[in-house]
């Protein structure tokens, strides 16, 4: 998925589900409440939630918590970290925990969450949800958060970032 080996992140599953007569098939992860956040490998694009909603928390190493996060709005923008990481073409910060918000119902959670890190990396998208976001976060975190959507300035979100870095590096060694 996405040039990325999903067995190498950390609690991604394979995940299968049924609705209205149809099967999808996917990768997944368990959040704060036991609700699925899925991604259907044809789909691309559009998680969903599957029962409840929440936060994920997913830690770089499970000894320790790192002192830095990366909080992303969803799980498809996570998995185009995780590509832009493994790809080398940008430079984006290693070694942080991520959360993934999946619903902006869930803000006052990763508000929470982030309280616990020295520096809070921001992955909004470029509406006026994400603006809104990231801009509360950054009052809350204050020097402690770093805005990164300037990195995809121009595109929707960090996943349509990196389909745009796929399209134009077809011929070349860069794979997402």
């Amino acid at each position: 998925m996405m040039g990325i080996d999903i067995r190498s992140l950390p609690n991604i599953r394979s995940v299968s589900y049924r609705f209205l007569s149809k099967t999808y098939h996917g990768v997944g992860v368990i959040n704060q409440n036991n609700g699925i956040e899925f991604i259907n490998y044809d789909l691309l694009g559009t998680p969903v939630t599957l029962n409840k909603p929440g936060i994920t928390l997913l830690p770089m190493k499970k000894e320790r918590k790192s002192n830095r996060l990366c909080v992303f709005f969803d799980l498809a923008d996570y998995f185009a970290y995780q590509t832009l990481q493994n790809n080398g073409y940008v430079r984006l910060p290693e070694d942080c925990d991520a959360v993934i918000m999946s619903d902006v119902r869930n803000i006052i959670h990763v508000t929470i969450e982030g309280d616990d890190y020295n520096t809070v990396f921001l992955y909004f998208p470029n509406d006026v949800t994400g603006s809104t976001i990231t801009r509360t976060l950054k009052d809350r975190y204050g020097d402690h958060a770093v805005v990164c959507n300037p990195l995809y300035k121009g595109y929707d979100n960090l996943l349509q970032f990196v389909r745009a870095i796929e399209h134009t590096t077809n011929n070349k060694t860069i794979t997402v």
